[in-house]
């Protein structure tokens, strides 16, 4: 009987106004996968999971009701499926990976380096290119952490909001950011803040943000001279009047704490060990962004390039990564050992005190060389490594990055969500670098042109072809 209700139910939820007999052609159901739905640590071993148009209309055991045999069904037998990730740190806009043979020089000569701090890279189209990266890896949305130069970037949030560019991620821009006069400066990553000293001006910023529909700004309060506790706590109230909430740069464990107890709730890194009633107390998030620094003694994916990697990056990039890293210099891979290893155990006593941990993987950012949709795998590979298990991964880069963005329609494989799931090949739960494994990408309910991306890529690279 139970199973009959549930049947009727869902012929009324995919009918397409034919009766209840009908099964809207826009309705699939994928059988056979196990899968992993970011609700918990335990995966259903032999799932049927129903997606119509943009959303889940129903997940179980395989077998558990009996679909119409006309349904379109799509055999998932021997793979892995979860949720799409939510990468909740990056830097959009400063890299380019396409139509340029890669220096370590901050410009070229034609001013198009493959990365730069100014507005050079922040183009619609470069955008968009590091949009689709994320999707290819099987991203479903990112928090891009500043400092956001020109219209370009509300303008494709909206239109990927409003359905367009379906093979992308959501894009959620923190706009210019908000930090003090004397750290914007020409040399780094700055150059499109708001420089602020006084109450009036961090109010009249965080209006500004408001107006372009930022829904969590990014906050730099400097060392040197340090923001005023006043400008900060501004900053903040003013944040809290708009819904919009505050992602900060830690810069010193005082300001941090004041912060966290003014309302921000995003620590950017997790760089200082807090005071463990106050992280019980406001329960902040934050993420590992350790992708870069593990690297400097760790990157065995580079040797030989693992295969989502090397489909990412042309062959020319990928040379110059495999000759930097691990580093060659033995007494660098030492220091970043040692520092890897206070960071593992500071990640653990802020976990211990109920620290929220997402996925953020910093890519994109000044570190350089982390790369768009690569390192947001390389991340999860290093939350493992600090002692995370691998289905607390998987749980933390899907549904805790959705709380921690407020993106209430993702982040879980249930009924009602939006139908945004990676098949893989292999399962994740054993090995977390099996996330790398990509059989398929859906967003959105449909598939993600992956194949037609790459060759889009190998057209744009130095030499025209993948090794």
């Amino acid at each position: 009987m139970k199973n009959c209700i549930l049947l009727i139910a869902l012929l009324v939820m995919v009918g397409s106004g034919h009766g209840a007999n009908h099964i809207d052609d826009r309705a699939v159901l994928f059988e056979g996968a196990r899968l992993i739905t970011g609700e918990d640590e335990r995966p259903i071993e032999d799932s049927a999971f129903l997606v119509k148009g943009t959303r889940f209309a129903y997940v179980g055991n395989r077998g558990e009701i009996e679909f119409p045999n006309d349904i379109r069904r799509v055999d998932l037998s021997g793979k892995t499926v979860m949720p799409g990730l939510i990468d909740t740190h990056t830097h959009i806009g400063y890299e380019r990976y396409s139509n340029v043979i890669p220096e370590w020089a901050q410009i070229d000569s034609s001013g198009r380096g493959l990365f730069n701090y100014g507005p050079q890279n922040f183009t619609y189209d470069n955008i968009i290119d590091h949009l689709s990266r994320l999707a290819y890896s099987g991203v479903s949305a990112t928090w891009s952490a500043g400092y956001e130069f020109g219209e370009a970037p509300y303008k494709i949030r909206d239109e990927i909001l409003a359905g367009e560019h379906p093979d992308v991620a959501r894009y959620y821009p923190a706009g210019p950011g908000i930090t003090t006069r004397e750290a914007i400066v020409s040399s780094w990553a700055r150059q499109s803040a708001f420089g602020v000293g006084t109450e009036a001006e961090a109010r009249a910023a965080v209006a500004r943000l408001a107006g372009w529909g930022v829904t969590q700004l990014k906050l730099w309060p400097h060392v040197n001279p340090a923001m005023s506790s006043v400008v900060y706590r501004a900053v903040i109230d003013e944040a809290q009047k708009y819904g919009i909430r505050v992602g900060f740069h830690p810069t010193s464990l005082l300001s941090s704490e004041e912060m966290i107890r003014a309302g921000a709730k995003i620590i950017l890194h997790p760089s200082f060990e807090l005071d463990s009633k106050l992280v019980k107390e406001y329960r902040p998030y934050t993420a590992l962004t350790s992708a870069g620094g593990r690297r400097e003694f760790y990157a065995p994916f580079l040797h030989p390039p693992d295969p989502l990697l090397a489909e990412l990056v042309d062959p020319v990039h990928l040379k110059l990564l495999q000759n930097r890293y691990p580093n060659p210099k033995a007494e660098i891979r030492e220091k970043s050992k040692a520092y890897w290893n206070t960071y593992v155990a500071k990640v653990g006593n802020l976990r211990a005190a109920g620290m929220r941990f997402a996925l953020g993987s910093d890519s994109g950012g000044v570190s350089r060389n982390n790369l768009i949709g690569w390192a947001t795998h390389l991340d999860m590979e290093n939350m493992v490594a600090a002692g995370f298990t691998p289905a607390e991964v998987i749980i933390a880069a899907t549904k805790i990055s959705a709380e921690s963005l407020r993106l209430d329609d993702l982040g879980l494989i249930a009924p009602g969500k939006e139908a945004a799931f990676v098949v893989l090949d292999a399962n994740p739960l054993e090995d977390i670098t099996n996330t790398r494994r990509i059989n398929r990408v859906y967003l959105r309910g449909q598939e993600v042109d992956r194949a037609g991306m790459r060759a889009r890529w190998i057209k744009s690279w130095p030499s025209g072809k993948s090794e």
